[in-house]
């Protein structure tokens, strides 16, 4: 059963001006400390925060809070990939309790960028 639906559509410029206005403290802010060893080795660091974002961001609406509300911050959520590639999320203990208060058991992600536009589609269920 779909507990929650969220999307969300970056516009890349925007995290390009937050990037280049507070280097690496946007990306401290919304990554979690498994993201920010993949994100100091990346050579696309807008491109990964745009990604990341997005995705957190939808999470956020699929559950129903938004980001910094009710317990749910950005830097509790992780964006990891299976064997195959496909992205996924790894969860903090504290962020898995909220989604089994609502009975969430699981989550999908896809995640889909150009150059200009970064968008991510979250499923809880």
């Amino acid at each position: 059963m779909i507990r929650g639906i969220g999307i969300d559509v970056v516009d890349n410029s925007r995290i390009k001006f937050l990037y280049e206005k507070y280097d690496d403290l946007f990306a401290k802010k919304i990554l979690s400390p498994q993201e920010l060893v993949e994100y100091y080795d990346t050579q696309s660091k807008i491109n990964y925060l745009a990604k990341h974002f997005a995705s957190k961001e939808a999470f956020s609406k699929a559950i129903g809070t938004g980001l910094f509300r009710q317990g749910v911050y950005p830097s509790m959520i992780s964006v990891s990939h299976d064997k195959l590639g496909k992205p996924v999320f790894a969860l903090n203990l504290s962020l898995s309790k909220i989604m089994t208060k609502r009975n969430i058991t699981s989550s999908n992600l896809s995640i889909s960028d150009i150059d200009s536009i970064t968008t991510a589609m979250v499923i809880l269920e």
